[in-house]
């Protein structure tokens, strides 16, 4: 045993829970207090996903990205640089941009209201009828910042003041799926699913296959429950793998290759599915072919957006002959979405019985345990084994 708990260390592990372990109370899933603990101590603190980089990839591109009752702006600059801007005008707060997406073709941002107006990097060039005095400065009213952060295309942003280094909260991805060059890959399709549950219970679905021989009879056929490792437990990222049953096979409808391999990817990672959860809001599912993931966006404690997309190299999405493929990958996700979301779904109203206190995890379920003690840490909460 010795030797096992080692070997675990050694991949960055806690040693895997013993069967019994207790899961949180049901109060984690329905209180809208603790709900609002979650906004301030995770999503206004922790770096967060935003959007790929190629959703504004030219000058003067934009996207509202909303954080419970915070909208930024993210916008691509002069400079080519990506900036994140509460959106809020300096003058009297009113709120500057209402279009999800777009451009700002003047290469400004103008107040609709009593047209103050920006550079796409945040500083103020104009504000008609006001003069620079002892109480008015243009370089004072700049847009408010938060931070970002792009790792392999993907825009990540913190509404902290000082947050964490990136590279401290996001450990384990640092050089991890360096062969898949995402940031090269585009997306090739896009779903959006509006839920009826908490947005942990999606984490704790997407890290556990547990439930796949019951739940998803296709997916078990394709990647061996036996199969699944863990390979990464520490701070904001946690994730594994499952062999392919298929040589040189992927997550399709067939089983087949919905391309060729992304990249320079090779060798074992030819036969894997890697599943990452990207604490608090993205899921991430590098295949040998292409890319996967998910954006949670939370609603409430019990009411989530989660945007499916899927990446592939843009010689395949350019060709008509790879478009069967990417229709067999699209396809079979959607399914396996669907098969997950209906048991989330279940999840989230039987938690709410009075009848419910804790349940109990099966060592199966060790990272699912994992999660819940980092939901604690950030929370602040004592552990509730420690005070039965």
């Amino acid at each position: 045993m010795n030797s096992d708990k080692k070997r675990f260390e050694k991949r960055g592990l806690d040693y895997p829970i013993l069967d019994g372990k207790r899961t949180l109370p049901g109060k984690y899933y329905h209180s809208q207090e603790i709900y609002e603990e979650e906004v301030e101590k995770i999503f206004y603190k922790f770096w967060i996903y935003a959007c790929r980089a190629e959703e504004i990839s030219n000058v003067g591109d934009y996207k509202l990205v909303q954080v419970e009752d915070e909208s930024l702006i993210l916008v691509r600059d002069k400079d080519g640089s990506v900036q994140a801007h509460f959106n809020v005008c300096s003058h009297r707060g009113t709120q500057l941009c209402t279009e999800s997406s777009g451009n700002f073709k003047s290469k400004s941002i103008q107040c609709p209201y009593h047209a103050w107006t920006y550079a796409l990097d945040g500083k103020l060039l104009g504000a008609p009828l006001m003069t620079e005095g002892d109480n008015f400065s243009k370089e004072d009213c700049a847009l408010k910042k938060a931070h970002v952060h792009i790792w392999e295309g993907f825009v990540f942003l913190s509404l902290a003041e000082k947050p964490e280094p990136f590279e401290v909260q996001m450990e384990a991805l640092i050089g991890k799926f360096s062969d898949w060059k995402m940031d090269e890959l585009r997306i090739a399709h896009h779903i959006r699913y509006d839920l009826k549950c908490n947005w942990k219970l999606i984490l704790q679905n997407y890290q556990e296959c547990y439930h796949c021989p019951g739940v998803h009879p296709l997916l078990s056929e394709l990647t061996p429950v036996q199969s699944a490792q863990h390979d990464f437990s520490k701070g904001a990222v946690i994730g594994g793998f499952m062999d392919l049953t298929k040589e040189r096979g992927s997550m399709t409808m067939d089983g087949n290759a919905a391309a060729p391999p992304v990249c320079e990817v090779s060798g074992d990672d030819l036969q894997r599915i890697y599943y990452y959860s990207v604490y608090p809001n993205l899921l991430l599912t590098p295949h040998p072919d292409f890319v996967l993931f998910h954006h949670i966006t939370a609603l409430g404690p019990g009411q989530i957006v989660n945007d499916c997309y899927w990446l592939f190299q843009p010689n395949v999405i350019n060709d008509e002959e790879a478009q069967a493929g990417i229709k067999s990958a699209v396809e079979f996700w959607d399914l396996t979405n669907k098969q997950d979301w209906q048991v989330c779904e279940q999840m989230q109203l039987g938690t709410k019985s009075k009848r419910f206190t804790r349940g109990y995890y099966s060592g199966r379920e060790d990272v699912l345990y994992a999660l819940d003690r980092e939901l604690l840490k950030a929370l602040g909460h004592d552990d509730p084994e420690s005070t039965e």
